[in-house]
């Protein structure tokens, strides 16, 4: 849809953790006033974003691994 443009993956990690953290004390709050429906949805969310910076902390240590090669054999 959208050709080969991908958005960093810095960017895909730094928005996933604050949603992360975000969700989670949601979640929490929710929790404390009895909202159990509202608490295990953003529960939910925050596991899935969690997970997500996961593997965009592993992609952006790829890419540096990934490029370190190259950048020593231009010395």
């Amino acid at each position: 849809m959208f050709g080969n443009r991908r958005v960093p993956p810095h960017l895909v990690l730094a928005f996933s953790v604050l949603l992360g953290a975000l969700c989670g004390a949601g979640a929490f709050f929710a929790f404390r006033s009895g909202s159990w429906v509202w608490a295990g949805l953003a529960g939910v969310l925050a596991v899935w974003f969690v997970v997500d910076a996961v593997r965009a902390y592993s992609w952006v240590q790829n890419s540096k691994r990934q490029t370190a090669p190259a950048a020593g054999q231009r010395r």
